[in-house]
């Protein structure tokens, strides 16, 4: 019953998964899946992300994932960037990710 999926790979796996729980545990609901291998994709991955209304990326960069994302799948996934050295802190990505699922319903 999702309208939303957070999607991440490699490191941000902890942060965001703490986040998903997060949310959950504040009563909303909210999807999580997570790529281990990004070449080739999932061969189900473009089907998984048109069945949502919004697909929020949190990334330790610049937000190439979201890119590929974006330029393969023709989907308007979000980027959340954070490069500062430092890991995602929960809080602040639930946060964050409400935020920008917030922000795309608007749109």
């Amino acid at each position: 019953t999702a309208r939303t999926l957070v999607i991440g790979w490699g490191s941000t796996y902890g942060p965001i998964t703490a986040a998903v729980r997060r949310i959950r545990g504040a009563g909303q609901t909210i999807a999580q899946a997570h790529l281990r291998h990004l070449n080739p994709f999932p061969a189900n991955l473009g089907q998984i992300l048109r069945s949502y209304d919004r697909v929020v990326v949190p990334e330790m960069n610049l937000g190439q994932l979201a890119h590929l994302l974006r330029a393969k799948y023709l989907v308007d996934a979000r980027s959340l960037n954070q490069v500062t050295g430092l890991p995602f802190k929960a809080e602040q990505l639930a946060q964050a990710i409400i935020a920008k699922a917030e922000e795309s319903a608007d749109v």
